[in-house]
């Protein structure tokens, strides 16, 4: 396994689309998740000191992974569109393929 290069990551490019420009949906959706990351720790811990409804916490912070990889699929999705065409066709998810129609 190579050892990880800080002269390669930047940061915020991880909110930018294929194009290079700022994708709302793609920030929201890394705060989410970072949100989502550090409200998981937080209920381990809770779970660990027995706090009672922790594992009810548990099941909406799944849904904040949800709409965290929700926001991120569709910034992909929406930057193929972009790339493939003009944005009139429909978008096969299983291929990734844009078809005209």
């Amino acid at each position: 396994m190579s050892n990880f290069d800080r002269k390669k990551f930047v940061f915020h490019e991880t909110f930018m689309n294929s194009s290079g420009k700022t994708s709302g949906s793609g920030f929201i959706g890394v705060i989410l998740g970072l949100i989502a990351g550090g409200a998981f720790i937080s209920t381990i811990f809770g779970y660990w000191f027995e706090i009672p409804n922790t594992i009810e916490v548990m099941g909406e912070i799944l849904k904040l992974v949800a709409a965290s990889t929700i926001l991120l699929g569709v910034r992909k999705i929406s930057g193929n569109l972009v790339k493939n065409g003009n944005g009139n066709g429909t978008v096969d998810v299983s291929t990734n393929v844009q078809q005209k129609g």
